[in-house]
């Protein structure tokens, strides 16, 4: 029913991250935003369609962190992009219904997350960062109507394991498995914030910032 809310608004850049989070999140929403969040038009559609549910960005992303492995669970506080700086008071919410669910047996990391507006193969450890991703900013401009938000990325790649390599194919089906697996943990997490925390709305803070990251 249009503009029901019994769960979360799900962004999923890529196809197979849209399939994976419908396998397990068993309700809500979820809708494919597109690589570099291109299908804008059909998450301005859904945003307008459900404006009481909360939405998370989900989707695989690389760590920059030596701490995380393929398959681990980041929830990042700070989305930092080219265009500014987006704070997810959110996270530590969610982060902690996702530490709490049995079901989830992924590695959950905190911190910040870095949008970088081109594909890279081998990411560098980052001590400011914990993982890159190529949207999440992107989509969080599009929520700008005060609800909650968060952001969910499961690790394909790290410092020490290229994207282009032979572990690639496991560790990213390791990373969906992991997607999947939180289906029940985000529907707990929407019903928790949607029951009146306002305390916990995206907050932006313009400032510039240079992307850290190398190309192949």
């Amino acid at each position: 029913m249009p503009g029901r809310t019994d769960g979360p608004l799900v962004l999923c850049p890529l196809g197979v991250e849209a399939l994976s989070v419908r396998l397990g999140l068993r309700g809500g929403h979820v809708v494919r935003a597109g690589l570099r969040a291109r299908r804008r038009a059909a998450v301005r559609s859904a945003l307008r369609v459900w404006p009481s549910a909360p939405v998370v960005v989900v989707g695989v992303a690389a760590a920059t962190t030596e701490a995380a492995c393929p398959g681990d669970l980041v929830v990042p506080d700070v989305v930092r992009s080219p265009a500014g700086t987006r704070r997810c008071p959110s996270a530590g919410s969610l982060a902690a219904v996702l530490r709490d669910d049995r079901r989830v047996r992924s590695t959950v990391h905190t911190g910040a997350l870095v949008e970088s507006p081109r594909l890279v193969r081998h990411v560098r450890a980052d001590a400011d960062a914990v993982a890159l991703d190529m949207e999440s900013g992107l989509l969080l401009d599009l929520v700008d109507d005060g609800r909650e938000v968060a952001v969910l990325r499961a690790v394909v790649d790290t410092p020490r394991r290229p994207l282009l390599s032979v572990a690639t194919v496991a560790a990213g089906a390791a990373a969906l498995a992991a997607l999947r697996a939180c289906g029940p943990a985000l529907r707990t997490w929407a019903a928790t914030v949607a029951r009146g925390k306002n305390d916990s709305v995206v907050k932006e803070v313009r400032q510039p910032w240079a992307c850290r990251c190398t190309r192949a």
